[in-house]
C-alpha cells in the first residue's frame, strides 16, 4: 500500500524494459532496432539486454553504437551458460557456432536459463523497488469496458516491469507473470511467415500426400503443399523434440501480455489479420526493424566489394547470400555456380562450405567448376567472397539489380526496403511461406526448394528473368519493389511507423507516470462518485 500511495503522490517512477533475444545471429538485429525504438519512445527509461556470454559482449558494443545508452540508462546482463554441459560444442552458446542439426539442442538447451532469469528478475524488482510498475493481465474475449476499467486498477495497484522475450524464449513470459512483471514475445519474423509457420506446428503430425506439390489445408490458411516442409516438420508426429518444443513457445503466446511482430501494418495486411485471427493475443507491428545503411568513404576502402560495385553499371549485379545459418548442399552449388556462368550476369555471392561440413572450415575448390571463381573475376563478371559481407550497403548499392536469398525475413526487408526484387530460395522454417508470399505479390521468382536437386539451366533463366534487359518480369517485380520499399519507408516515418506503434505499445504496458496518476485518480472518482455503476460493472462481469 505504501508503494501505491507514493505513486499516486506522483513521487519518482522510472520505466525499465527488459530485453531477451534467443542466440542467434538473425535475431540480434531486430533485438537492436527494438532497444533504439524503445530509447527514443522513452529516453528516460531503463533498459536491460539479457544475454549469455557469447553474445553480451557485442550487445554492450551495440548499445553504445546504436546511442541506445550507456550503464546508467542501459545495460547488459549476462546469464551464465555452458554448451558443454547439453552436448554442444564448448563456447557454441550461439547458432553461429553449430549446424542446423544441433540448433533443436541449442533451443533446448536455453530453457536451462530459466532459474538463471527468475533470480535476475527478483533481484531487479529488489533492487529497483521505485520502477515503473505495470501488470496487464490478458483479459481475452472480455467486453472492452470491462477490460479497460480492470487495466486501470492494475495500473495503479500491481508491482511488475515489463519484459520483451523472443519468440524461441516463451517460459520467460512465465517469469514475468510470476514475478508480477508484464510481458510481450517478440516475433522476429513476419505476420504471414509466423502464421502458417506455428500454426503448421500446431497441427502435426501433417497429413502425407501423394507427391510434394500437393497441397493439403490448414483451417483458416491457405493450402500448404509438401515440398513447403522442412524436413523434421514434415517428420514431426507431435511427440518429438521439435515438436513438443515450439508447442510450448506457441502457448506461452497466448499468456503473453502482447505480441510486437517485426513487420508493417501497410507491408503485411493480410499476415496480420491472419496472426490476429489465430492468436488473439494484441498484437503490434513495430518493424521493420531494419538499421539504415551509413556507408563511409572509409569504409568504401576496407571493402572490396563496394569498390567493385561502383564500377558496374546500375542494377546489373545479382547478390547472393543464404544467412549466417542455412546452407545449401554440394550438388546445389555446383549448379548454382553453372547456372550463373549460362547467364553471363555479374554477380556477388557470398560462399560458405555446404551444409554437411563445417560452416567454419576451410572451402574446398571441388565444391565448385574448376577455375569458376577465376573466370568470374578475371572477366569482371563477379566475386565470390567467403563467409560475411556487408549485406545492408550491398543492397542499399545502386549497382544491385536483384537478391537471391534463402527468404529469411530479415534479408526479406533490407532488400525491399531498398527496392530490390528477389530470386527465392527457402531453406527452412518459415522461408518457404515468406517466398510463398513474395512470389504471390510478384517481387520474387522462386528458384529452388530446401535440399530438392537444382538445374543449372533453371537457375540461369531465374536470373535473366530478374536481370535480362528485355524481360517483362522484371519490370514488373522492380515497379512492385518500388511499392513495397514506400511501404516500408511509410512505416520508418509516418501516422503507421513503427515508433508511431511502439509509442502505443509502451503507453500500454508502461504507461507515462502522468497517465498513471490521472488513470488512478479517474478511476477512484468515477468508482466513489458513481456507485451505481461499480455494481452494474459488477454485475455484468462477474470476475471483476
Amino acid at each position: 500500500m505504501a508503494d501505491t500511495d507514493h505513486r499516486r503522490r506522483g513521487g519518482a517512477t522510472r520505466a525499465h524494459v527488459v530485453l531477451f533475444p534467443f542466440m542467434a545471429q538473425g535475431h540480434v538485429a531486430p533485438f537492436r532496432c527494438i532497444a533504439a525504438l524503445v530509447r527514443r519512445c522513452r529516453p528516460d527509461a531503463r533498459l536491460t539486454v539479457v544475454a549469455t556470454p557469447g553474445m553480451a559482449e557485442a550487445f554492450r558494443a551495440h548499445l553504445v553504437a546504436d546511442g541506445v545508452g550507456d550503464g546508467r540508462l542501459a545495460g547488459v546482463h549476462e546469464l551464465p551458460f555452458l554448451p558443454a554441459e547439453h552436448g554442444l560444442p564448448a563456447g557454441a552458446d550461439t547458432s553461429a557456432s553449430i549446424g542446423f542439426q544441433q540448433l533443436i539442442t541449442l533451443f533446448l538447451a536455453s530453457e536451462s536459463l530459466r532459474p538463471a532469469f527468475r533470480r535476475f528478475v527478483d533481484d531487479l524488482r529488489a533492487a529497483n523497488p521505485g520502477d515503473d510498475i505495470h501488470v496487464m493481465a490478458d483479459q481475452g474475449r472480455i467486453p472492452f469496458l470491462y477490460d479497460f476499467f480492470s487495466t486501470l486498477n492494475t495500473l495503479c495497484s500491481n508491482p511488475g516491469s515489463a519484459t520483451v522475450a523472443d519468440m524461441f524464449l516463451g517460459w520467460a513470459v512465465d517469469v514475468a507473470r510470476d514475478t508480477g512483471a508484464s510481458s510481450s514475445i517478440v516475433l522476429t519474423c513476419g505476420g504471414y511467415g509466423s502464421a502458417l509457420y506455428f500454426s503448421l506446428w500446431d497441427s502435426v503430425p501433417l497429413p502425407v500426400t501423394a507427391s510434394p506439390d500437393d497441397g493439403f489445408p490448414l483451417p483458416r490458411f491457405p493450402d500448404v503443399r509438401r515440398s513447403q516442409l522442412t524436413n523434421h516438420l514434415a517428420a514431426a508426429d507431435g511427440n518429438d523434440a521439435w515438436s513438443t518444443f515450439i508447442q510450448r513457445q506457441i502457448a506461452a503466446f497466448s499468456r503473453a501480455d502482447a505480441l510486437l511482430v517485426n513487420t508493417a501494418e501497410n507491408l503485411e495486411p493480410k499476415g496480420l489479420s491472419m496472426l490476429r485471427q489465430w492468436l488473439n493475443v494484441p498484437t503490434y507491428p513495430v518493424g521493420p526493424l531494419l538499421r539504415a545503411p551509413a556507408p563511409s568513404p572509409e569504409a568504401k576502402k576496407t571493402s572490396p566489394i563496394l569498390e567493385w560495385l561502383d564500377e558496374q553499371p546500375p542494377g546489373s549485379v545479382l547478390y547472393i547470400s543464404f544467412g549466417s545459418l542455412y546452407r545449401i548442399t554440394a550438388p546445389q552449388m555446383m549448379e548454382l555456380a553453372r547456372g550463373l556462368e549460362q547467364s553471363s550476369h555479374r554477380s556477388v555471392w557470398v560462399i560458405r562450405p555446404p551444409a554437411g561440413n563445417d560452416a567454419n572450415g576451410e572451402f574446398s575448390p571441388e565444391w565448385l567448376p574448376e577455375g569458376f571463381r577465376e573466370r568470374a573475376e578475371a572477366e569482371g563478371r563477379g566475386l565470390v567472397v567467403r563467409c560475411w559481407a556487408p549485406q545492408v550497403e550491398i543492397l542499399a548499392h545502386a549497382a544491385t539489380g536483384a537478391f537471391l536469398t534463402h527468404c529469411g525475413w530479415n534479408s526479406v526487408q533490407e532488400a525491399l526496403g531498398h527496392g530490390v526484387p528477389l530470386l527465392g530460395w527457402p531453406l527452412s522454417a518459415e522461408q518457404f511461406y515468406n517466398s510463398k508470399l513474395l512470389a504471390e505479390e510478384t517481387v520474387c521468382v522462386e528458384v529452388a526448394r530446401g535440399s530438392a536437386a537444382v538445374d543449372a539451366a533453371k537457375v540461369a533463366a531465374a536470373v535473366e528473368a530478374v536481370l535480362g534487359e528485355t524481360s517483362m518480369e522484371r519490370a514488373a517485380m522492380k515497379r512492385r519493389a518500388a511499392e513495397m520499399k514506400e511501404a516500408i519507408d511509410a512505416a520508418r516515418d509516418g501516422d503507421k511507423s513503427s515508433v508511431t506503434v511502439m509509442r502505443r505499445f509502451l503507453d500500454e504496458v508502461l504507461p507515462p507516470r502522468g497517465a498513471q496518476f490521472m488513470a488512478s485518480w479517474a478511476l477512484q472518482s468515477a468508482c466513489f462518485r458513481d456507485g451505481a455503476m461499480s455494481h452494474q460493472l459488477r454485475s455484468s462481469h462477474p470476475m471483476m
